[in-house]
């Protein structure tokens, strides 16, 4: 058994850090997000980089998950941290040199995303060494508090930084939140449980990795409601990633990217507001029953969001789309931290982290076919719907289609978290206690 040295100011100093590192790193992503722009004045550029920086995660968390329980956990988030530091100074080096090429970005991005995918389960499966177990639904609030940050913050202060300190200035604020973020980990120690080893490494490392994998589906599986509530998270990922998507085209179809800014701010408002809520709640006692609450109010956001194309209604329908969203993902990693083994969490947050990211992509190619070739001509003047109850209800033109998919995907997660939250309700034995 290890022994506990739980310290939630130590679990502050290690988040300050990350936080002001996620931060450097949104702001240096703005940018550079501009000067792609600025370079080749195409989208097909920002297509590229979405998949830089999602498919290292999808092919390569079964593998980062079993070495976040088969090594040091703090070694690895100080090698991670450290190479994506250096790969920085290269960026910086290749900028101030006037050699850095658009195609050179590409690499650059999956390089770095392939890191993030290696430190994310060594980070999240060190909270619950730091915390203790009444702590860990504000700690796991805390991190909701960084994204959310990161969606309000970044795009004011990088707007505000990048005419002054271009490209160059911002990757060296980056680099210099990487170096906090680099020292608030070294000096802090993490707890760590018993390593397992992979049988005296006579096996090859990626067999190892996909029987972790496999082992980790199979104790997921062996908790009926847990499997369903993350089978349930899954579709709500699929549709919640889908409207993101089609956000954009539905606020640009009828206003400028003014509009389209202050969605983003709102979003990253509701998102902060929630996530404090997060970090500030205590464990709560129907976890299951809760989280389906709060998943079918964050379809109640995207019903009201594809009511009206006056953007007022889709604000509204946004910031109570996003409102829930932080504390959905902290009461999930507060359940996963207290059902399994601290030994064994790496690798059962990347099982999770693949079942959810899955969606992503899927999401991306069904959101494009259905909006253009299905819902958006149905709703144009003329079209087999512009005429119904729905035409006079949600309105006819450019992009309202996308506004009945909103409608469709806010009742089709209404009605099935709804269902499940009555049930988990009648269950008297739902609980969050350490089952494993």
């Amino acid at each position: 058994m290890e022994k506990k040295q739980y310290s939630f100011s130590r679990f502050l100093f290690i988040w300050s850090g990350q936080f002001l590192s996620v931060l450097g790193s949104a702001i240096f992503n703005f940018g550079l997000a501009v000067w792609l722009f600025e370079k080749t004045g195409a989208a097909t550029p920002f297509a590229l980089s979405f998949l830089c920086s999602i498919l290292p995660s999808l092919l390569l968390s079964p593998l980062a998950g079993s070495l976040a329980d088969r090594t040091s956990r703090k070694r690895t988030i100080i090698l991670t941290d450290t190479i994506d530091a250096l790969l920085k100074v290269l960026m910086v080096v290749l900028l101030f040199g006037d050699n850095l090429k658009v195609w050179m970005i590409y690499p650059g991005m999956t390089i770095s995303a392939t890191l993030s995918t290696f430190q994310s389960p060594a980070f999240s499966a060190s909270i619950p060494m730091l915390v203790k177990e009444e702590h860990l639904s504000k700690a796991n609030g805390l991190r909701q508090l960084s994204g959310a940050a990161q969606n309000m913050l970044a795009p004011i202060f990088a707007g505000i930084l990048y005419p002054i300190l271009h490209l160059k200035g911002l990757i060296i604020l980056d680099l210099c939140s990487y170096i906090f973020a680099f020292v608030t980990i070294a000096l802090t120690k993490i707890p760590q449980p018993k390593i397992e080893r992979a049988e005296k490494d006579k096996k090859a490392l990626v067999s190892v990795a996909i029987r972790d994998f496999k082992s980790a589906i199979k104790h997921l599986y062996a908790i009926p409601k847990l499997f369903r509530l993350l089978m349930v998270f899954a579709v709500a990922n699929f549709i919640m990633n889908m409207s993101t998507i089609l956000l954009t085209p539905m606020i640009l179809s009828n206003y400028d990217s003014t509009i389209l800014g202050f969605s983003q701010t709102i979003s990253g408002v509701s998102m902060i507001v929630g996530a404090i809520i997060a970090s500030i709640l205590p464990n709560p006692k129907r976890p299951y029953a809760l989280r389906y609450g709060m998943l079918g109010a964050s379809g109640i956001g995207l019903l009201i969001g594809g009511t009206s194309p006056k953007y007022w209604v889709i604000f509204v329908g946004i910031f109570i789309f996003c409102l829930f969203v932080p504390y959905v993902n902290s009461l999930s990693d507060t359940i996963l931290q207290m059902k399994f083994e601290k030994s064994m969490l790496g690798r059962i947050t990347s099982a999770v982290g693949v079942l959810c990211q899955i969606a992503m992509p899927l999401s991306a190619l069904f959101a494009g076919v259905l909006a253009d070739y299905i819902f958006n001509p149905l709703m144009m003047p003329g079209g087999a719907l512009a005429k119904s109850f729905i035409g006079d209800l949600i309105g006819v033109g450019d992009c309202r289609g996308i506004g009945l998919i909103y409608i469709i995907n806010g009742i089709v997660l209404l009605l099935l978290c709804t269902i499940l939250c009555v049930a988990s309700l009648k269950d008297k034995e739902e609980t969050i206690t350490h089952s494993c």
